[in-house]
């Protein structure tokens, strides 16, 4: 009985373990692309979270060679919110915005060939849509799925 009180704690804390990495991935995209993604990405937030009151810091770098996450952050200014992109301690994250990431990929499997996925995590909500792509413009494959 012991053993089985202490196999069933020992596995218990091991989910304690696990965490949810939600890393940057980004496919390679045109500059229309990357355009047209972080455009109707725009359209979204400004449903969930009303521009100059709303304060984004991207907890990832955003490289000149993305062209979805660099749209991303000159719309978002363009539209009147706050952008942090540089890397703040934990503490100072909560004090100057919502956390953000971003992920853009696309699957790799010949059942989704053609489609792209537009991710945003911000603070603890996951906005997620699939896209197809035609003449470097994206068209939505389905609507916005939250998750909190």
């Amino acid at each position: 009985m012991n053993r089985l009180l202490v196999a069933f704690l020992l596995l218990s804390s091991l989910s304690g373990c696990a965490t949810l990495r939600n890393e940057h991935f980004s496919t390679p995209l045109s500059v229309e692309l990357g355009n047209s993604l972080a455009a109707d990405a725009i359209k979204h937030l400004q449903i969930l979270y009303p521009p100059a009151h709303t304060t984004f810091n991207l907890a990832q770098a955003v490289p000149k060679t993305d062209n979805f996450g660099t749209s991303l952050v000159l719309k978002m200014r363009e539209k009147g919110y706050g952008v942090q992109t540089s890397n703040l301690t934990p503490s100072r994250q909560a004090a100057e915005g919502l956390s953000t990431l971003y992920t853009v990929d696309k699957p790799t499997s010949r059942v989704f060939a053609g489609l792209y996925r537009v991710q945003l995590k911000i603070g603890k909500t996951i906005l997620t849509r699939a896209y197809t792509a035609a003449n470097n413009t994206a068209i939505p494959a389905g609507a916005w799925a939250k998750m909190e």
